[in-house]
């Protein structure tokens, strides 16, 4: 794990019931701004729901709100989260037991670049929140390619104002986009249709293979 994974990882690896509650109990401040979050997850789950029965990969699963989401509001027939944070994976167990899913769901500790899914693909992956911490976003998102068999979702960070105050805040290096910077790195991955949607704070990207 590099440096600038594990500095991810012990950052929200402090924070499961903080991320937790961005979802569940937003704020007022959540709601004006952090729009975004709600805005990705509405486009992964409007992508979900184009599918039948998928199966789908959670890739920075952290509290399991996502994967749950989309559990019990699409046809999906089960998850496997994976996320480099512990805490998360304990959170994110506990949310799907108490929403009556865990039998639906499977929540892994790991690092996504360096876990073996040996062979296996899922319908529909995602990576929610994600690619702010990742170094290396091509890598990262041809792996993604190889483990979807119809689509991916990433949501993915500008620059700006709110990138500013999140250096500032953060204690682990963040990382952001162009759309420009959207289309090269999605043209070296197995798509045949990308579809880009402006959210706040950035875009969230719908590959189909």
């Amino acid at each position: 794990m590099s440096a600038t994974t594990q500095n991810a990882k012990q950052y929200w690896d402090e924070r499961s019931e903080l991320f937790g509650n961005y979802y569940q109990k937003p704020s007022l401040f959540d709601k004006v701004f952090r729009k975004g979050i709600f805005t990705r997850v509405a486009v992964a789950l409007k992508t979900c729901r184009s599918l039948d029965n998928p199966t789908v990969l959670d890739i920075g699963s952290g509290p399991g709100i996502n994967s749950v989401t989309l559990l019990k509001n699409s046809s999906a027939t089960n998850v496997l989260g994976i996320d480099f944070a512990p805490s998360m994976i304990e959170y994110a167990n506990r949310h799907a037991e108490s929403e009556n899913v865990a039998d639906q769901c499977e929540f892994i500790v790991g690092d996504f670049l360096d876990h073996d899914f040996d062979s296996v693909s899922f319908d529909l992956s995602i990576a929610l929140g994600v690619l702010d911490y990742v170094e290396d976003a091509a890598t990262f998102l041809k792996k993604m390619s190889d483990v979807s068999a119809k689509v991916f979702v990433v949501s993915w960070p500008e620059n700006g104002v709110r990138m500013m105050l999140r250096n500032y805040r953060y204690d682990c290096p963040l990382y952001y986009y162009t759309e420009a910077d959207l289309r090269r790195l999605h043209d070296s991955c197995n798509v045949s249709k990308l579809e880009i949607v402006k959210s706040e704070g950035g875009w969230v990207t719908i590959a189909w293979k």
